[in-house]
């Protein structure tokens, strides 16, 4: 027989609640998702151009679009957030993705060329006009996504209400339970956590790419009752002892 003591397995590492580099990670991946979900948005729009999925011809489809989400936000949203400036705010959206993405001076300089351009930037943008079509869905879905990140960022306030709201009801929950002499598990505290990352970055990715007009208040209302409920289950059955 084996005689030799078994070592205990070392202790994990200690994870600070706070970092810089969890921080910019975090930042990261949500810029990874805006920018994702522009590229997604722009290829669903030309693969439905190309094979003749929208019923608008050329780029009507993401006209409509862009035109059906502002004239929500201005008609619905607007008054019942009580935010005159929401419009400002999603406008200035819109400007600036069609800015920062480079599509504003793209389009600029395929539509009006200088005066004394070279031949072969010539060249270069004839091919470009024949594609004028795919140009301008590109940039009046650029500019919904914009809308739509402007839209995103309301909308965080929303889950952090959701979650103050079930941690607080977690915790008089768990002390309940303390108080009680009820049985702690932490199943459900282990499985749960999982799902509160999705809940937010789903949605989202949803809400950019998605080729069909979404209310906001359908979008993002269900997701962030679920996060609070599932942050309320995980704090109530977190432990009986912190």
């Amino acid at each position: 027989m084996n005689d030799r003591p078994v070592r205990p397995a070392p202790p994990p590492p200690y994870r600070r609640p706070w970092s810089l580099a969890g921080a910019l990670e975090r930042l990261f991946a949500a810029l990874s998702m805006g920018v994702l979900g522009w590229l997604l948005s722009l290829l669903i729009e030309w693969g439905g151009m190309a094979f003749d999925l929208w019923a608008e011809p050329g780029a009507g489809h993401s006209t409509r679009l862009l035109q059906t989400e502002l004239t929500w936000l201005r008609q619905d949203l607007a008054p019942i957030t009580g935010h005159p400036r929401l419009w400002d705010w999603t406008q200035e959206g819109a400007r600036l993705a069609y800015r920062w993405t480079g599509l504003e001076g793209l389009i600029t300089w395929v539509v009006t060329p200088g005066p004394n351009e070279p031949s072969g930037m010539a060249a270069l943008r004839r091919p470009l006009l024949h594609i004028g079509d795919y140009l301008l869905a590109a940039a009046q879905m650029t500019q919904l996504v914009g809308v739509r990140l402007a839209v995103v960022l309301l909308s965080l306030p929303a889950f952090a209400v959701a979650a103050v709201m079930g941690l607080l009801d977690g915790l008089v929950q768990r002390d309940l339970r303390r108080f009680g002499g009820a049985v702690e598990s932490s199943f459900l505290y282990h499985h749960l956590k999982k799902l509160l990352s999705p809940l937010i970055s789903v949605p989202i990715l949803v809400y950019l790419a998605a080729p069909w007009p979404l209310h906001p208040t359908a979008m993002f209302v269900p997701p962030a009752l679920a996060f609070g409920w599932i942050v309320q289950r995980t704090v109530a059955r977190f432990k009986k002892y912190l």
